[in-house]
């Protein structure tokens, strides 16, 4: 296999560009979650705006409401309010379509700075963290009055590009599992997201760079003791990755996976651990608190508050919430982490999310050439793998009921299964044995079939819902 060229990292790099531009093209503008909600907090930032400004109006996110609401906006040129709000109306609503046509104008729009308009919108809380380097190439593209469409597809472009890099060299770094690796980057909602303006990309992509570092300095041959310079590195990653979305936290805890005979001194283990730690939580005690600026008197503020303290005095209401939205969720979940595209509303088939899964745990069970000679995955490692996965499973709902809280049918409003990709590789590699292995190519094809055939059908659902 080495002497073919046919590496892990290779196939990933071809097959994620090739559906990566596929879904990138074919999506519609501003037809995928938030994703006009991310263009405008990314030309915010890239013009040095920190918090937003707040309006009392009837109108959010280009919707008029019944009552007047409270929100965060700011304003922007009108070339970018008139792009990103075209097709709104698509937004679950499968009765509504839109073509070739309606992108060419998008693409004529011009930017039009000489035209500032106050834009109400959910302004995402992410950092600049979360966005590069689209921040730097927006202000490039603003300062040379690129209009609005063609900026949308640039940024789309560089989510992919950076996406893509991250992962090839998180499948070159990590010393076994290497295809289960590809076929989970390879998860139609992660190309997919990836390929559209949010922040996903960048999570994901770190998230699995962060673990496949971790398992190379724990379970790789030939490593040494880890240097200084690399140590800051691997949790600089890290750092990156909790600072795109925080309520990973429990991921960090995987560092202790890696034995004490790697460091220079016990101390200097534990040292960059809680520094580490000090640091991620002074970030995020600042990101909340410029939030609650931001928001403040605003309707989510007062929401928000009144979930706080709900989940304090009343806690059953919330676990009793938790546990329906995961049953009446359930097969939105199963399907929604293998492919959710759109708004959220637009699932692969259940046969091709079961198809997908069982790909995944062939290439969980069975072991490969790169697979060889390499350590196994201890019992006390894959129940701390089990941990963390609980863990943020419990933290991941949390939030979801302080930000969202529980919407009229009783459950908690804004669960998709795209939020479980970073942490999947954790409850896979809790599959990892030396029982099984592969002496031909014949499994690993056939696994490239099926994630292809699944990657294809996805393709056709986008081009289904928005175009026919």
């Amino acid at each position: 296999m080495e002497n073919t060229g046919f590496k892990p990292e290779r196939v990933f790099l071809i097959l994620c560009l090739f559906w990566g531009l596929l879904y990138l093209f074919v999506s519609p503008p501003f037809t995928a979650a938030d994703e006009c909600c991310h263009f405008w907090k990314i030309y915010l930032i890239s013009k040095g705006t920190i918090s937003a400004k707040k309006l009392t109006s009837y109108v959010v996110n280009g919707e008029k409401k019944d009552k007047v609401s409270s929100m965060t906006g700011d304003y922007m040129p009108l070339g970018m309010y008139k792009a990103g709000y075209k097709n709104l109306r698509t937004k679950w609503n499968y009765n509504e379509k839109t073509n070739l046509s309606e992108t060419k104008e998008i693409l004529s729009y011009q930017l039009e700075k000489n035209k500032m308009v106050f834009n109400a919108f959910v302004v995402p809380a992410y950092t600049i963290f979360s966005y590069l380097p689209s921040v730097v190439l927006m202000k490039i593209m603003t300062l040379a009055n690129i209009n609005p469409g063609v900026m949308m597809y640039v940024l789309r472009l560089v989510s992919l590009v950076t996406y893509t890099a991250l992962i090839y060299a998180a499948i070159k770094v990590i010393p076994f599992k290497k295809w289960l690796f590809v076929s989970l980057a390879l998860l139609p909602t992660a190309v997919y997201q990836a390929s559209m303006i949010n922040t996903d990309g960048i999570t994901i992509g770190t998230g699995f760079l962060f673990i496949a570092f971790t398992l190379y300095y724990a379970f790789g041959k030939n490593t040494g003791v880890i240097g200084k310079k690399q140590l800051v590195i691997y949790l600089g990653i890290g750092l990156w990755f909790l600072v795109c979305k925080f309520a990973y936290a429990p991921v960090l805890l995987i560092y202790f996976l890696i034995p004490k005979e790697k460091f220079e001194s016990e101390k200097l283990r534990y040292k960059a651990f809680g520094l580490t730690v000090v640091i991620l939580f002074l970030f995020v005690l600042l990101l909340f608190c410029l939030n609650s600026i931001v928001v403040s008197y605003t309707d989510f503020y007062y929401f928000r508050y009144t979930a706080f303290a709900l989940l304090i005095h009343k806690p059953l209401i919330f676990f009793k919430a938790l546990l329906y939205t995961v049953i009446v969720k359930g097969r939105d979940f199963f399907t929604g982490v293998i492919g959710s595209f759109g708004w959220g509303e637009l699932k692969v088939p259940f046969y091709s999310a079961s198809l997908y899964y069982f790909s995944l745990i062939l290439f969980s069970l069975f072991n490969f050439k790169e697979d060889e000679n390499e350590k196994i995955i201890g019992l006390k490692d894959k129940i701390l793998f089990l941990f963390i996965f609980v863990s943020y499973f419990f933290l991941l709902f949390v939030l979801l009921f302080l930000n969202f809280q529980i919407s009229q049918d009783g459950i908690i409003a804004g669960f998709w299964g795209r939020y479980f990709i970073s942490v999947l590789p954790l409850l896979f590699l809790c599959l990892q044995n030396k029982k099984f292995f592969v002496k031909t190519n014949t499994l690993m094809f056939v696994n490239l079939f099926f994630i292809n055939f699944v990657l294809f059908v996805s393709l056709i659902r986008i081009l289904y819902r928005f175009y026919v």
